[in-house]
């Protein structure tokens, strides 16, 4: 068909032929920002209700809230097995997209023997909890909102941070950036900075060449507009950088070497950009490679050090009535927290911190 027109001709079916794979590349882009895998489970993969870890006895609590959208978010709070005479502070665990709060096992070695409780969510389109749709942080931060709300009401809670990865970095930013008085530090393994940046590495990954930016841009919009016909909400907005200038929380970044699915460059940009106190470790791996355990020795000394040692008052004002005096609103409504953990728990083998006692093999 092409033999008469030599060279010119095949040409000619070159822009057609990347425009129509572009197309399917950006089907998939939207259905990874709104519904990618949904990781499904039962409650026997959460492990059992009550387990030991580093000798001391802990109770996983299920408890199940209402978003604002009106969606049931389900939620496991892990915390010492015998009720605490006082307030301890808490790390809320952000998973990543297509995944659930199973991950959070994966951190409870690092926590919960540095006297510091662990709070997970299914964040709502994902696990088990309610929605039929992701949002990539637009909509997840408010499940955080209506989370520490949850943990500021029940008055077990002091200091509360949050450590996200991927989609769950990216939320614990966005949400950290207008709850300053009550996120006290914030963790974030793998954040995007802007999602349309983002869109166009994912496009020319995934073909293996590089695309013309204009064309990455036209189908963006195609993109952004399907998204906001259907799912009602701007993908304009998941730029989570803009609110790095802005946030003020310590705060310490990671990103995997080899990750080819968020760029480190992602969380570099963020850290460079970041207004508080920061600190930025890379590690091995990829997007999806388990971390090393030193770099779950860093986050727990930095999470005991903002929410265990620290002397300043937690508040425990609802969200948006927080006042600008912070030691008066300390004051009005805080418990005392409780004392650092014990030695022996720290000088435990990382071995034996490393997995759930129920996970460990006889």
């Amino acid at each position: 068909t092409y033999v008469e027109g030599g060279a010119q001709a095949v040409q000619s079916v070159r822009v057609p032929v990347m425009v129509f794979s572009l197309h399917d590349r950006f089907l998939e882009l939207c259905r990874f920002i709104t519904r990618p895998p949904r990781t499904t489970y039962v409650e026997g993969d959460l492990g059992p209700r009550s387990f030991r870890m580093a000798g001391e006895a802990f109770t996983r609590t299920d408890v199940t809230l209402r978003n604002s959208r009106g969606f049931q978010i389900h939620c496991s709070h892990y915390h010492p097995a015998e009720a605490p005479t006082t307030a301890r502070p808490c790390v809320i665990y952000l998973h990543g997209n297509s995944s659930s709060r199973l991950e959070a096992i994966s951190v409870l070695p690092t926590l919960l023997p540095r006297g510091i409780t662990v709070f997970a969510l299914d964040f709502s389109g994902s696990g088990i909890s309610e929605g039929d749709h992701v949002s990539l942080g637009y909509h997840e931060k408010d499940d955080v909102r209506r989370v520490i709300d949850h943990l500021c009401a029940s008055g077990k809670v002091s200091r509360i941070g949050l450590w996200g990865r991927s989609m769950g970095a990216a939320t614990a930013l966005m949400h950290a950036s207008r709850d300053q008085d009550r996120v006290k530090a914030i963790v974030c393994d793998s954040p995007f900075a802007c999602l349309r940046s983002l869109s166009g590495e994912f496009t020319n990954s995934f073909l293996n060449m590089q695309t013309p930016s204009w064309l990455v841009g036209m189908l963006f919009e195609w993109v952004r507009a399907t998204i906001q016909d259907r799912n009602k909400f701007d993908i304009m907005e998941l730029k989570p950088i803009q609110y790095a200038a802005t946030t003020f929380v310590p705060a310490l970044f990671t990103a995997a070497r080899d990750d080819k699915f968020v760029l480190p460059h992602h969380a570099q940009r963020i850290y460079q950009a970041y207004g508080g106190s920061k600190r930025i470790e890379m590690v091995e791996g990829d997007h999806n490679s388990l971390r090393p355990w030193s770099w779950h020795t860093t986050v727990g000394e930095f999470f005991v050090e903002h929410l265990v040692l620290s002397t300043a008052a937690p508040l425990r004002t609802p969200f948006g009535q927080a006042g600008s005096n912070t030691q008066a609103a300390g004051r009005a409504g805080c418990k005392p927290e409780a004392p650092p953990p014990t030695p022996e728990k720290e000088n435990m083998p990382p071995e034996l911190r490393a997995t759930p006692s129920w996970a460990r093999t006889p």
